[in-house]
């Protein structure tokens, strides 16, 4: 029984792979027959593609030819008429559309960028308004003040017929005065200036004294002989020191109570260290007279009324009044619009008052 049981199992076991060995060879078989059917599609398929690619091509280049031919003049008689009008046509209809849509382009590239470069002007001038909002205060204060330098400076240069009259007119008058001061004194006129002060000087109920000055020079300061008469005059004018009981006469020598120097402004400080070279001064017997201010007085006194000769005329009694014992700024300006006491410093300081080359009715005293 046992040995009858294996060998059915040998027997079906050997059935089991005869079938499975016939399995494998149809499958084989199948997938042979597959693949040359995908090759015979694929070559029926690159045959297609071949054939119609010769074709279009064919065609492209028959219509090409029809094309070059309808346009060739010499050519275009074998074709038909009706054709070749429509194929000229068509071209022509065709570089029309062409250039249509370059131009189109062209234009529309153009537009674009016209309207980005406004766009960026416009992001610019907004930039710059937001940037001025934000300007400090002091960048405002800054920014008034140049253009008031600016509005100043081109209304001095722009002047009307009128203005320009007027400064010329005022020019003329002051270089008359300043020629009127330096002018030669004969010996009449120098009696007459001398009579006239002795008269105020004795009408004026001071004490009433002769005062005897020498005239000199420091440096390069050419002739002295203008800047003599001018003095001369000065000091005797009814106007001044007269009006103190004080007249003067030129001297020579050592008789002299003090002495009048033109010098030059580098050797201001030769007299003393206390005086500046932008300045006149005073030192001991020595009335100094700053050689730049006398040709060209200063800015602000200038600026505020005065004119050279008025300033030359201050210049000498402010100096010769500390040689009678008046002192800077003993008395200072009494108030907005009223003449400057002739002691204060004028040339550095008006406070308000005007110029004044004169001596006020409190400064009619000598020590």
């Amino acid at each position: 029984m046992v040995l009858q049981d294996n060998g059915n199992v040998d027997k079906s076991e050997g059935k089991g792979r005869a079938a499975k060995g016939t399995a494998f060879e149809h499958a084989a078989t199948a997938r042979r027959g597959i693949l040359e059917a995908a090759r015979r599609a694929c070559g029926s398929a690159g045959d297609l593609i071949v054939r119609g690619t010769r074709t279009a091509g064919s065609a492209i280049a028959k219509c090409w030819r029809t094309v070059v031919s309808a346009l060739n003049p010499n050519a275009s008689s074998n074709l038909d008429a009706k054709q070749v009008f429509r194929i000229r046509r068509t071209v022509v209809f065709s570089g029309i559309a062409a250039v249509v849509l370059i131009v189109a382009v062209v234009v529309a590239v153009s537009v674009h960028a016209n309207r980005s470069a406004q766009a960026d002007k416009a992001g610019t001038v907004v930039s710059a308004q937001t940037s001025k909002t934000k300007q400090s205060p002091s960048a405002k204060a800054t920014k008034k003040t140049t253009a008031g330098k600016t509005a100043a400076e081109n209304s001095s240069v722009k002047k009307t017929p009128e203005q320009s009259d007027t400064s010329s007119s005022s020019t003329d008058e002051t270089k008359r005065q300043v020629e009127a001061l330096a002018a030669s004194i004969s010996d009449e006129e120098s009696a007459t200036i001398k009579a006239k002060a002795d008269e105020t000087a004795h009408n004026s109920g001071k004490p009433v004294t002769q005062y005897t000055y020498c005239i000199a020079g420091k440096g390069n300061v050419g002739a002295l002989d203008g800047f003599a008469n001018t003095v001369y005059r000065v000091l005797n004018d009814p106007r001044g020191w007269p009006r103190a009981g004080a007249t003067f006469v030129k001297g020579d020598g050592d008789a002299c109570n003090f002495t009048v120097v033109l010098s030059e402004a580098k050797y201001m400080q030769t007299f003393d260290s206390g005086c500046s070279a932008e300045y006149s001064c005073r030192v001991g017997d020595n009335v100094i007279i700053n050689l730049d201010r006398w040709n060209g007085g200063i800015g602000n006194w200038m600026e505020a009324g005065g004119n050279l000769a008025r300033y030359r005329t201050m210049v000498i009694n402010h100096e010769v009044g500390h040689a009678l014992g008046h002192i800077d700024n003993e008395t200072t300006c009494a108030g907005a619009g009223k003449p400057a006491p002739l002691m204060q410093e004028q040339s550095m300081h008006l406070d308000g008052c005007t110029v004044n080359e004169w001596p006020l009715d409190d400064e009619l005293w000598r020590s």
